[in-house]
């Protein structure tokens, strides 16, 4: 194999596989990228660049200039320091007898360790997807709503991605959820083509799948281009697949049963406060100053048009903050997590928001004034 690039081609592609990579496991040819050069079908050289951990992977391909056709596997972590300084314009990648792939640039020379192709493991037939054409804006938004709020916590895996749910009639909306436990955030948009993806019912999709689709979306529309930016978004049999333009990601579903999260979202919610979004955060970033760890509470006192946000720490002392609110209802106190507020209003679009609360057992539901259709249910706490 012997390819000659540009290093700014060379860059994109290895950045869009460094996340997927893993960095620490049992098989070493997963902490590498497979490069195979080629040709495409109307002759012209291309280099796809193949990377996967068993559950997400993702392939790319550039253009570029093939001397001699061939695949080898790379570490992909020294792949994309060696980019990163090479002088440029044009890189040539050539690979040895010996496992080795010589990297020449300008004056620059260096040889990196190899393994063969065959050591790496196949992917799945993406291409087989059925495709939908979906509005890339609204997909990452959705995601970017959704994401944060899906369990880190490797035990519990069927919190470990974000619940998709398909329309059930042509005119439905699309619903994605996401909950760790503690807080729980539901979005429902509606937009062409979401009732033609062939699923027999919702599925989980992974979070690291999520962050990459994130990744390789980012910069991904073209301003010059006319009407929404599409991306194609497919699944085949327990796998999502993401395809735009030359580069492809697919992502193992996650297995398990998802919580009923209609159980969660509070229905009578009586206490009803309105309040704008950026005076609440504001407020709450203050108090939890004195905060002496990531979990602990933060007070909401409500009475007649006034919400008094407290924090006391023994060790340190204790703040509050007054807020100007709209409130007719009867007075109240109530804790929450101070992190969990502050990223479910940082999720909510509108300048103003609808505080819910029953009682200082009960989930608090926040929602903006005017996007019923986007809620975000948070646990209370002891205080």
């Amino acid at each position: 194999m012997e390819l000659r690039i540009s290093v700014a081609e060379l860059s994109r592609v290895v950045s869009l596989a460094q996340g997927v990579v893993q960095r620490k496991n049992t098989m070493p040819v997963l902490s590498h990228v497979l490069l195979d050069a080629g040709t495409d079908p109307a002759g012209n050289g291309r280099l796809q660049l193949t990377a996967t951990d068993l559950d997400v992977g993702i392939r790319a391909s550039r253009p570029c200039e093939v001397t001699s056709p061939g695949a080898v596997t790379i570490p992909a972590r020294a792949l994309a320091d060696m980019v990163r300084v090479l002088p440029g314009p044009d890189v040539v990648l050539k690979r040895l007898p010996n496992q080795h792939v010589e990297v020449k640039s300008g004056r620059t020379k260096a040889r990196l360790m190899a393994l063969s192709a065959e050591e790496f493991p196949t992917l799945p037939a993406y291409e087989s997807a059925t495709f939908v054409s979906v509005d890339l804006t609204l997909l990452v938004n959705m995601v970017d709503k959704t994401l944060y709020a899906a369990s880190q916590d490797e035990t519990r895996y069927n919190l470990n991605g974000v619940y998709f749910e398909p329309p059930s009639n042509v005119d439905g909306p699309l619903t994605m959820v996401a909950t760790d436990g503690h807080r729980l955030v539901r979005i429902e948009r509606t937009f062409v083509g979401a009732s033609e993806f062939k699923l027999r019912g919702p599925v989980i999709l992974p979070r690291k799948g999520l962050s990459e689709l994130k990744r390789v979306l980012d910069g991904a529309t073209d301003p010059n281009a006319e009407g929404p930016p599409l991306v194609e978004l497919g699944f085949h049999d327990n796998h999502c697949v993401v395809r735009k333009g030359n580069t492809v990601l697919g992502m193992r579903l996650v297995e398990g049963q998802f919580p009923d999260y209609k159980q969660v979202i509070p229905k009578l919610a009586d206490k009803v406060v309105r309040v704008a979004q950026k005076d609440l955060v504001d407020s709450l970033k203050r108090v939890s100053v004195l905060a002496s760890d990531k979990m602990q509470p933060v007070k909401l006192v409500l009475g007649k048009d006034q919400l008094v946000v407290s924090c006391t720490n023994p060790e340190t002392g204790e703040i509050s903050d007054d807020v100007p609110v709209e409130y007719a209802g009867a007075s109240i106190e109530v804790a929450f997590n101070a992190r969990y507020l502050v990223e479910a209003l940082a999720s909510l679009d509108d300048k103003n928001v609808l505080l819910k609360v029953t009682d200082n057992l009960s989930p608090g539901l926040l929602v903006g004034v005017d996007e019923p259709r986007h809620l975000c249910v948070v646990m209370p706490m002891r205080l």
